[in-house]
């Protein structure tokens, strides 16, 4: 948000502490490493990501799955997978994302 020329909207809106909150997309090399760091990303999955635990959802396919093809012509990635990041123990989430992402290199 720092670069974004409204940049005052996110501002506004800013946690108590000064972030800006814990969502986030991830795009893979492949479709099969997205499906594979999906798969082993130990957390709730699902559309929802307005809770205060972490969810992981295959974003593009719940939100665009009718339109992959427009999605696409903006740039889109439909194997886009987004986390939204809860308040579980820090060490913990490093340790499921390492996890993850280790399975999806291995793929």
């Amino acid at each position: 948000p720092k670069w974004n020329p409204s940049r005052g909207n996110y501002d506004a809106r800013r946690l108590p502490s000064g972030g800006y909150g814990g969502l986030l997309s991830v795009v893979f090399t492949s479709k099969e490493k997205a499906q594979v760091f999906y798969d082993a990303m130990e957390i709730a999955k699902g559309p929802s990501l307005g809770t205060n635990f972490t969810l992981c959802s295959p974003y593009v396919l719940l939100a665009h799955y009718q339109e992959l093809s427009w999605a696409a012509q903006y740039g889109v990635d439909p194997d886009l997978i987004r986390v939204s990041v809860g308040l579980e123990e820090t060490d913990h989430l490093q340790a499921t994302f390492e996890k993850a992402l280790s399975a999806a290199e291995a793929a």
